[in-house]
């Protein structure tokens, strides 16, 4: 995609105001504290910064700020979403572990390596037992959230992100942001898990 181009646009109004357009997408950025309203099929601006009465903010930030609906100041770390946006939009494959198509497990596996050095094991299943259970009340973000997808066991999972929000590698759409609240992810929710963050060390595999 073509870079975004970015202007300040009515400098009449007392808020700082820009329009960030693609080639069939356009939303308004009212100030950093304030909710964007956006078309939910922008999926990738580029690497650029704008300025707000807040501060910074990156083309990352609007980007997750669409995705998951939430305000700025209410994302997940930067450096998690930095570590999910290579990802965006792979195509899934059963056992896959790379850009040219990854798997579920493998997916979380590898987001959560980069992100915190943190080695998960290989198969949802294993993902599911080796951590500490989350009361579904208690769910924070970056806590794995397994479902039911086939048979009577766990089958697939995903990285909470807020707001009811959670992004995985989908068998039928690649890598995506979806709500734990659809019927279809909530009448096979199993549980959450936490991993514990620690130092950055080994491949993204037990």
């Amino acid at each position: 995609m073509d870079p975004l181009p970015i202007r300040q646009d009515d400098k009449k109004d007392q808020q700082p105001r820009w329009t960030l357009k693609s080639s069939s997408n356009s939303f308004e950025v009212v100030a950093a504290d304030e909710k964007i309203a956006a078309p939910p099929s922008l999926s990738n601006p580029t690497s650029t910064t704008i300025f707000s009465k807040e501060g910074e903010v990156s083309s990352l930030q609007l980007k997750f700020s669409v995705l998951l609906e939430q305000e700025l100041t209410s994302l997940p770390d930067s450096k998690l979403l930095a570590a999910i946006d290579p990802w965006m939009g792979v195509r899934y494959r059963n056992g896959g572990t790379s850009s040219q198509g990854i798997d579920c497990s493998a997916f979380t596996a590898s987001v959560l390596s980069t992100y915190a050095g943190i080695r998960l094991p290989r198969t949802c299943r294993e993902q599911y037992q080796q951590y500490p259970s989350v009361n579904k009340d208690e769910i924070q973000i970056g806590d794995l959230l397994f479902f039911r997808t086939r048979g009577r066991s766990v089958s697939h999972v995903g990285i909470y992100l807020g707001n009811n929000k959670f992004v995985h590698a989908s068998s039928s759409n690649g890598v995506m942001v979806s709500s734990k609240s659809e019927p279809y992810f909530s009448s096979r929710f199993v549980g959450a898990r936490r991993v514990p963050i620690g130092p950055a060390t080994g491949s993204a595999f037990e």
